[in-house]
């Protein structure tokens, strides 16, 4: 699926499921105009109690703060209902992220080490 705006930010998030773990693979900008598709997306997955739900950023061309709270937002969710949120190939939004207390909630690898 992909949504766009008159804004001209584009998200799209492909999925791939694998037993009861989601990949999900955004593309394009997560933008204040395209939360409300990530979230709308992401939130059925959270919703099915999966073990894990992993973002993958590698596709992400822009972030904005309203992104990174609705992905601490899904974290929470997720770790109240016994599974987990997991940010991969975060690249060069680790240091937003990490500003942002994104890895307090949510599983992100890249970060483990991270030194700001």
């Amino acid at each position: 699926m992909t949504h766009s705006s008159f804004l001209q930010d584009e998200l799209s998030i492909s999925e791939h499921l694998e037993g009861d773990k989601v990949v999900l693979q955004l593309k394009g900008a997560l933008s204040v105009t395209t939360v409300p598709y990530f979230r709308q997306t992401v939130q059925p997955y959270l919703e099915r109690n999966l073990s894990a739900i992993v973002l993958d950023f590698e596709g992400v061309t822009k972030i904005v703060s309203r992104g990174v709270g609705a992905a601490i937002d899904m974290a929470v969710q997720a770790k109240k209902q016994g599974g987990k949120l997991r940010l991969e190939n975060v690249g060069k939004y680790g240091r937003s992220l990490y500003i942002q207390g994104v890895h307090l909630v949510a599983d992100v690898p890249e970060l483990d080490s991270f030194e700001p």
